[in-house]
């Protein structure tokens, strides 16, 4: 078996994730980091760059205990890394660089519970009160904070959205999340009329495949997804933790607990890892997952309740 040098195998793996596992640049470039730290650690105790094949499983544990005692890890840090460096090790098995894994048996610490910061039904009446609707980029913006808080998509999810995502005859949202993985998710009648609306108002002169542009007509970045959500949560005069897209997320999943929808078909709607494959999901109960989806519509009906 050759004696693979660590620096060629991490440049192996980057391909791996990019073109099998089809992972985002940001993904990839976060194991680039933990593995380059490691590989740096690796150098300064054995004096010079590893193969593989000698990376034993007390030099991760000793790797580890440095990161926690001399830098001060904290849990959450130290499972990314330690995810970081197990994926790596089961790619070198997988392509017979080494015959086990040293990173095996290596358990994550544990780590603190912390619950979800989330919207309760009157701050997300509040939030989707906040657009002012006779303004084009206020339906745009109304538009946004629905389909997060009644669809429960990822920011990338939702600024990836074209125009032909909608299908407005099936009432569906066709999105395409971690890894490239499509799902389907249903739309309720307060998300189908703000699309709706929003559309009626888009620019024509914009770009005209991204289903949200921004004022010169492009696309919408996440970056600029993340500011109006931010922009309306401080009109609406919310001031827990940091409200961002992702907390709306948790939103939509903790609005639909409450509303006792089984926590599996939370797991459908958001199109968490435990979902292995498209596959699957297009063989779930669809119809159970709009009736889901439609019990949350009287939160946001006439933008906060009856007259009030």
């Amino acid at each position: 078996m050759a004696q693979a040098v660590f620096s060629d195998i991490m440049r192996e793996f980057d391909q791996y994730l990019k073109v099998e596992r089809n992972l985002s640049p940001a993904t990839r470039a976060a194991y680039r980091y933990d593995l380059q730290k490691f590989k740096e650690f690796l150098i300064r105790t054995l004096g010079s760059e590893p193969s593989v094949v000698r990376v034993t499983t007390q030099a991760i544990k000793d790797y580890l205990n440095y990161l926690q005692q001399k830098r001060h890890h904290k849990s959450a840090t130290l499972s990314r890394t330690i995810a970081s460096i197990r994926v790596f090790f089961d790619y070198c098995v997988q392509q017979n660089h080494i015959e086990y894994s040293p990173a095996a048996y290596i358990h994550n610490p544990k780590l603190p519970r912390k619950l979800p910061i989330y919207l309760v039904e009157s701050e997300l009446r509040a939030l989707l009160s906040a657009p002012e609707l006779s303004h084009t980029w206020g339906v745009r913006d109304y538009a946004i904070l629905v389909l997060f808080a009644f669809t429960g998509m990822r920011r990338q999810e939702l600024v990836g959205l074209n125009i032909d995502s909608i299908d407005f005859e099936r009432r569906t949202a066709r999105v395409f999340g971690k890894g490239a993985k499509e799902r389907l998710i249903p739309l309720n009648a307060i998300v189908m009329d703000a699309l709706t609306s929003w559309l009626e108002v888009r620019p024509i002169s914009a770009d005209p495949e991204p289903l949200f542009v921004n004022r010169f007509g492009k696309r919408l970045t996440g970056r600029g997804v993340y500011d109006i959500v931010k922009k309306y949560v401080r009109r609406a005069g919310i001031i827990k933790g940091k409200i961002s897209p992702h907390k709306l997320r948790h939103t939509f999943a903790t609005l639909l607990h409450l509303s006792e929808v089984d926590i599996l078909e939370i797991q459908r709607l958001l199109g968490h890892a435990s979902i292995t494959s498209t596959q699957i999901y297009t063989h779930t109960n669809t119809q159970k997952l709009r009736s889901a989806v439609e019990r949350l519509v009287q939160i946001a009906d006439e933008r906060g309740g009856s007259g009030s």
